[in-house]
């Protein structure tokens, strides 16, 4: 799943088949549910993979209200 913020755009890899709840020229909005993780791919556990880029450059992401590292296992609530 891509979004286009219109000056960025967001990769959302891994959700899983049939979860997705938006349609491509779907406005979304913060807090929103897209869909939900998966377990594509040769992996053992369901995961996300997030990739925002401007211009084709890949940029650093930074979350709102989260405390200390991501780290495998750790479960993100909003």
């Amino acid at each position: 799943m891509f979004i286009d913020t219109g000056s960025e755009l967001v990769k959302l890899a891994h959700l899983q088949p049939g979860t997705v709840t938006v349609a491509t020229g779907d406005r979304v909005r913060v807090g929103q549910l897209l869909g939900e993780v998966g377990n594509s791919g040769d992996t053992t556990e369901p995961h996300l993979h997030l990739h925002a880029e401007r211009d084709g450059l890949g940029l650093d992401l930074r979350f709102t209200g989260i405390t200390g590292t991501l780290h495998r296992g750790r479960t993100l609530r909003t």
